[in-house]
């Protein structure tokens, strides 16, 4: 039999005592019939409800892929589900979730650092070169995610991290004309 300690601890858990000592009734606070969480205890309902209201911000996921390699074609931006991130997360890094969106990665040409599959989270208020980062480029059509470095003569360096890959360098004329969509601010993928 647990001791009080334990006990009280189950139930800041929100974990109903009487199932706990006896097997009967509901498991979670949340679910005992007519059972009230204990005073400074939220109901698990309230807790979720707490986190999904201050905790968090929801950023959209489209259904489209920028290529790490030849380009990838843009046929329609379609939300197909939301993620979930830290809203203070996001305050530290300068981010609005309502400016953000989430794509995937298609290719290898950013490998080790980008690859096949990984979700990109694109800072889109970011149309034009800032510093030297990761950017989603849109051109005739097509999506590519590179990292861009600017020379001091206005020309471009478009780098894929993977050496397979030859840089290029794109004209200053021709860099005026470059459509930037936004900079990756975070990448995740799978182990």
């Amino acid at each position: 039999m647990p001791g009080a300690e334990a006990i009280e601890g189950f139930i800041r858990a929100g974990i109903n005592a009487n199932w706990l000592l006896t097997g009967q009734g509901e498991m979670l606070l949340s679910e005992a019939v007519g059972a009230a969480a204990p005073p400074g205890v939220a109901s698990i309902k309230e807790q979720e409800k707490k986190i999904d209201d201050s905790e968090f911000e929801l950023v959209p996921y489209l259904d489209i892929e920028a290529s790490a390699g030849n380009g990838s074609l843009i046929d329609q931006e379609l939300q197909t589900s939301q993620m979930a991130f830290r809203r203070d997360w996001l305050i530290q890094r300068g981010l609005q979730s309502s400016k953000c969106t989430l794509i995937k990665a298609r290719g290898d040409s950013m490998e080790p650092t980008i690859h096949d599959g990984d979700l990109l989270l694109v800072d889109r208020r970011i149309v034009s070169i800032k510093d030297d980062a990761i950017y989603i480029i849109e051109s005739e059509n097509h999506l590519v995610v590179k990292r861009v470095q600017q020379a001091l003569d206005g020309s471009l360096i478009i780098i894929s991290d993977n050496p397979r890959y030859e840089k290029q360098v794109i004209s200053p004329e021709r860099a005026r004309e470059l459509k930037i969509t936004g900079r990756v601010r975070w990448y995740g993928h799978e182990i």
